[in-house]
């Protein structure tokens, strides 16, 4: 057995593959934003943390410098140990703070000029004498402590920009990332789509073909598996339905040969016993010859009409001759001269031009079973008019007669085969509802349009246009 090729395996297996490879772009997206998210997140965290702190220090600091600016002066004016001390003590818990102040202060600040003083005051506050002369080295460390406090915040704010630069670069990237991602979601979606969708488009153009009378088969279906035996079927089906066809042709043309013979008997019998050759008639038998004879002929109509719709199934080519028309009306008309006497209608005739290269048997056709129709549908005492005019390069012979409308709703369907819509033929025998599909599939045979041209005022016309003699 042959291997399949991946994409024909089974259709679930194939829309299952097709989601998963299109969710994992989006599940990237999702993580990588997520992760970006954590990290900001993270990195907020920490320099809200160090903010605080470093405020808490700065603080400390400018409350450690008030109160050594406060005991340097107390100790420079009373001179006791215990204000001595408790400026040794301010001063330690400066240098202390000092040591743990961040790394986000300002690289320019002199640091090392406030270690400095810091270093001078405290020898200063171990001198037994009063310190008078240190009071400018008070206003310094006052004026530095501020500079590092405002060289914190310059640090913190430095680094507040760069973590919303950064936020915004991670933001942009993102964006083009997702837009990456997404790009690939729809394209893997597209291309699986068309996986599924080509086949399934192949089966419909099979199914419609079909439909319209193809019997050939198709070629394997690439695709998945499921479809694939759908392809299959449908050539079995197509296979099946043309084996069938040939056996109605064979059935059709079996029953219409069966039956004209006996009926071409019994129409020479009837024109036997009319001729009055096996002795004379009576009134009523006269009465009842004619009406062997008119049934003959309508049953001969409709053995015809189903030749003629078994023929126009089989592809071929038209004859091309010039055809005459008035003789050919004539020739048609002949067969229905009986149905025209009893019901007394008004023929009338009118050629703007009589003769047209045509195929003379398929026109036959066409203006046979319209004439039929129009015999059939009159009313009694009605008119039947055939007439040839000429539609700028096209010709156009149209037939019409008064009688019962045609309902709307048998209007769309007027050219279907077998359809009877809700106005019958008058008569002992009824039409098979072929006739004026057998018309219609020998205009298109001429490459002629045949349509319902009027539908009122009493009157019901059929036109057939042919094709410009010059096209």
């Amino acid at each position: 057995m042959t291997t399949l090729p991946w994409h024909t395996h089974s259709l679930k297996q194939l829309v299952l593959l097709a989601f998963f490879l299109a969710a994992v772009p989006l599940a990237v997206l999702v993580y990588q934003s997520g992760n970006a998210l954590v990290t900001q997140s993270a990195q907020a965290r920490l320099l809200a943390r160090e903010m605080l702190e470093s405020s808490q220090r700065n603080e400390q600091l400018r409350t450690l410098t008030e109160d050594i600016i406060r005991a340097a002066r107390q100790y420079d004016i009373v001179n006791r140990a215990e204000v001595r001390q408790r400026l040794e003590q301010n001063l330690n818990d400066y240098a202390a703070l000092l040591d743990l102040a961040d790394s986000s202060a300002a690289p320019t600040l002199p640091r090392s000029d406030l270690h400095q003083l810091l270093t001078e005051l405290r020898g200063l506050s171990t001198l037994e004498q009063p310190p008078r002369f240190a009071s400018g080295r008070l206003e310094q460390l006052m004026h530095e402590t501020q500079q590092l406090i405002r060289a914190n915040d310059a640090g913190f704010n430095d680094r507040l920009e760069l973590l919303e630069q950064r936020v915004q670069q991670e933001q942009l990237r993102t964006g083009w990332f997702a837009v990456l991602l997404i790009a690939t979601s729809t394209a893997l979606i597209l291309f699986f789509s068309g996986r599924i969708n080509r086949p399934v488009q192949q089966l419909i153009r099979h199914i419609r073909n079909i439909g319209e009378g193809e019997r050939t088969p198709q070629a394997d279906l690439s695709g998945p598996e499921e479809l694939a035996q759908v392809n299959t079927q449908l050539n079995w089906l197509a296979q099946h339905l043309e084996s069938l066809e040939q056996d109605k042709v064979r059935f059709l043309q079996h029953v219409s040969h069966e039956l004209k013979t006996p009926l071409t008997t019994l129409r020479e019998g009837a024109d036997l016993l009319a001729e009055e050759l096996a002795g004379p008639l009576t009134a009523d038998q006269h009465e009842i010859i004619q009406l062997l004879q008119q049934n003959s002929l309508t049953l001969q109509e409709l053995i015809e009409q189903l030749l003629d719709y078994n023929r126009l199934q089989q592809p071929g080519q038209v004859q091309l001759e010039n055809v005459v028309i008035p003789p050919l009306v004539q020739r048609i008309m002949r067969p229905f001269k009986l149905q025209i006497e009893q019901k007394q209608l008004q023929v009338s005739t009118r050629f703007e031009f009589e003769s047209c290269h045509t195929d003379a048997q398929m026109l036959q056709r066409v203006l046979s079973n319209l004439i039929s129709n129009a015999v059939h549908y009159s009313d009694q005492q009605g008119t039947l008019s055939i007439s040839a005019c000429r539609n700028g390069n096209a010709l156009e012979l149209k037939v019409a007669n008064s009688g019962p409308l045609i309902p709307n709703e048998d209007v769309p369907m007027l050219f279907e085969p077998f359809y009877q819509g809700k106005n019958r033929r008058r008569g002992p025998l009824k039409g098979s509802g072929i006739g004026l599909s057998i018309a219609q599939q020998a205009s298109r045979a001429l490459g002629a349009k045949l349509v319902l041209s009027e539908n009122e005022n009493a009157r019901v016309a059929f036109t057939l246009t042919l094709p410009p003699e010059d096209a």
